[in-house]
């Protein structure tokens, strides 16, 4: 199965659904309409999410729970 791979905020509300969110962060709606307004979900949620768009088949960028992300960093060939 492909893993879809979500860029925004928006993306990932879409992909879990408003009130899914709600029950497995312990959120109110309001939060997650401020998250939209932000563009950004809070840490303390990061893992809780990723959980869940693992069972979705999708993936998200950490950035968009302030993570910092790894640098790509060229190879070196032996």
């Amino acid at each position: 199965m492909k893993i879809r791979q979500l860029k925004t905020v928006e993306e990932v509300v879409a992909a879990i659904g408003r009130a899914r969110l709600q029950e497995i962060t312990g959120r109110r709606s309001q939060n997650i309409t401020n998250w939209l307004s932000d563009g950004r979900f809070p840490p303390t949620t990061h893992l809780i999410c990723q959980i869940e768009l693992a069972h979705l088949h999708c993936r998200a960028p950490g950035s968009l729970w302030g993570q910092m992300e790894p640098r790509k960093a060229a190879r070196v060939s032996a």
